[in-house]
């Protein structure tokens, strides 16, 4: 069976979701300091290297080897979620893992990576949002 047919309306909405996302966060950025490197590398480039790895790379590729789809989404999140804890230095790294399965669900609904990379962007957006916010209570 094939993924659901493309629907304008719902990447509309996709688009203006990660749109509004982004926006608060370079506002959030522009008010409470932010760098400008650093929103760009949490929302565009990162999106597009990790994504491009991860979903079309190994998510794909396990696809592709008959891997049951759960087990593919978790093997991809758990790699993700290992690649942050190195990189970071930092038992945190393992937070990635809980959205990693999300975005996993909805490429293996649509097998689409825009729709993983604009997901991605719009959820760095929000933990920027909330990393430049938290100090301010």
């Amino acid at each position: 069976m094939r993924p659901a047919a493309h629907q304008p309306a719902a990447a509309g909405a996709w688009l203006a979701v990660a749109g509004l996302a982004i926006a608060l966060a370079g506002f959030g950025a522009a008010t409470f300091g932010g760098s400008g490197v650093r929103i760009a590398v949490l929302l565009v480039i990162a999106p597009l290297v990790e994504e491009s790895l991860f979903r079309a790379g190994l998510h794909e590729g396990l696809l592709r080897r008959q891997w049951v789809p759960w087990a593919a989404n978790l093997a991809t999140a758990l790699a993700f979620g290992a690649v942050h804890v190195l990189v970071r230095a930092d038992v945190h790294g393992w937070l990635v893992v809980v959205p990693s399965l999300v975005i996993g669900q909805v490429y293996g609904m649509r097998r689409r990576l825009r729709d993983c990379v604009v997901l991605h962007a719009a959820m760095n957006a929000l933990w920027l949002g909330w990393t430049l916010l938290a100090p301010l209570h």
